[in-house]
């Protein structure tokens, strides 16, 4: 006889701890462990549970379930993207309150062929890509593409017999719609014990997150015991942490790297901005910098506080800070004068460089100095000019160049946050790749700068040196040291 199967998500104790992210605790480790297992090969349980964490302190006290799972659904993605070193403003979902249930889902399955299901469920469900979803399904591209407009015109339809308008919506905004609407589940599905059950298993035939739930069980992204809510002496979310945050002027910038190196445990979440835990070891070596004059006491901002979040660690990507702390520190950091510390301490002032007894021989040094500049002046070769010529522009979404067929070139993107090569070549024939076919190359590029490097020799150690480069004004002088016979631009 089959087992009874207990009800997903349990109920707390009302006495003790109803919040919604507890209540939905095993719906919203489902869909954050999907996000992170679609982008990475290996899910970490300190990651699940940092990126869980991100998630329910996002989530407000009387979510329903429909709407923790949208939200930690994109919480986990804003994980991933910390973890990248990208920390992008907080931006709700204008479509937040609109959170499908079943039965939409159900009308758009009854109306379909086999090739829009396919599209409904794995595109917009699974998040496979079109062109992939095309090699699976082994049909033409262009049939996949038309299945899609189809799906996005099914849910306007259905949407629309209950009152909703999708009128004027831009593609992008329905898309998201669609996916929801592909994995609306219902409020009734097996708990954690039930899931591996005869019943349970034939209910995720019908149901997505429970169908994910199992996928995710059987690859060992999770554990059963992952869906059980913690117990109630644990705070669902977490409780807060105490941070310590700094920002530098645009002209003390170059400081921030050797500050960075100097603080370990702390994160860069903007291009002048570090935060960390907070400590008076920390804060010792802040007071240290400012005596140096690196940065000045004028050029920096410091704040101790307590807020939402806490510091993740991970011994691949490195920690990132998860929770709403970085947007709460912001806002502190940028409602304070320069030069003012908040929860600690006034920043010291620069201490005056000791008197040098050197400038007893100033004046006879001056002599023989001058003598010594003469010479190698009179001496010295003029710059050579660039082995190569190089011509380069940017048109739309691409950069055009033009150089000699003989040479070696590299190209990357480069701003103060973040340095990527977008080619090398190791030999002149690589850059055929690039040939626009009338005797020119091209390389798609965001809107970053793009530094393009054309030389008469391999440019071996490019990469690195555009990855130690403070901005674009860095590298290119720090290529032009190496390299100086290389023809160099940049494209804005």
């Amino acid at each position: 006889m089959e087992p009874n199967v207990r009800v997903l998500p349990s109920l707390p104790h009302p006495s003790t701890d109803d919040s919604a992210a507890r209540r939905h605790w095993s719906a919203i480790t489902i869909a954050v462990a999907w996000e992170l297992a679609r982008r990475e090969h290996r899910v970490r349980p300190a990651a699940l549970a940092a990126a869980r964490d991100h998630a329910t302190w996002r989530l407000s006290p009387t979510a329903s379930l429909a709407e923790c799972e949208a939200v930690a659904s994109a919480a986990a993605r804003d994980f991933l993207d910390r973890r990248g070193g990208v920390y992008a403003a907080y931006a709700p979902d204008p479509d937040a309150e609109l959170l499908p249930g079943p039965a939409w889902r159900d009308a758009v399955l009854g109306s379909v062929t086999p090739l829009h299901e396919a599209v409904f469920r794995l595109h917009y469900g699974d998040g496979v890509p079109l062109e992939e979803l095309a090699r699976r399904l082994e049909v033409d591209a262009s049939w996949v593409r038309a299945a899609r407009e189809a799906v996005r015109e099914l849910v306007r339809v259905v949407v629309a017999e209950d009152g909703v308008s999708t009128e004027g919506w831009a593609p992008e905004r329905l898309d998201r719609l669609a996916g929801r609407v592909a994995l609306a589940a219902g409020d009734r599905c097996p708990g954690p014990g039930g899931l591996g059950t005869d019943l349970g298993r034939a209910h995720a035939e019908t149901c997505p997150r429970c169908a994910r739930a199992l996928r995710l069980l059987r690859e060992g992204v999770i554990a059963a015991a992952d869906l059980f809510a913690p117990p109630v002496e644990h705070r669902v979310p977490p409780g807060p942490s105490e941070f310590l945050a700094l920002s530098l002027h645009v002209d003390a910038r170059a400081a921030l790297r050797s500050l960075a190196a100097a603080l370990p445990g702390f994160v860069r979440v903007d291009a002048d901005t570090l935060v960390g835990p907070a400590s008076d070891a920390a804060v010792e070596t802040i007071r240290s910098a400012a005596r140096e004059g690196a940065p000045r006491r004028a050029q920096v901002r410091v704040v101790r506080a307590t807020a939402p979040g806490r510091l993740a660690e991970d011994p691949v990507a490195g920690p990132a800070v998860v929770g709403p702390a970085v947007e709460r520190l912001r806002e502190l950091l940028g409602a304070m004068p320069w030069g003012e510390a908040r929860g600690v301490d006034p920043l010291p002032e620069t201490l005056p460089a000791p008197p040098s007894a050197a400038r007893w021989w100033a004046a006879a040094a001056l002599v023989l100095g001058l003598a010594s500049v003469a010479g190698v002046v009179a001496t010295r070769p003029p710059p050579s000019a660039p082995a190569v010529e190089l011509v380069a522009s940017r048109a739309g979404s691409e950069v055009i160049f033009d150089t000699s067929d003989r040479a070696y070139v590299d190209v990357a993107s480069l701003t103060s946050a973040h340095s990527e090569v977008l080619f090398h070549s190791t030999r002149p024939a690589d850059k055929a790749a690039l040939a626009t076919g009338d005797g020119r190359f091209r390389v798609p590029a965001d809107t970053r700068p793009v530094l393009v490097v054309s030389a008469a020799e391999e440019l071996v150690d490019l990469p690195a040196i555009v990855a130690v480069a403070a901005d674009m004004a860095d590298a290119r002088q720090r290529v032009a040291d190496r390299y100086p016979s290389a023809a160099i631009a940049v494209v804005r």
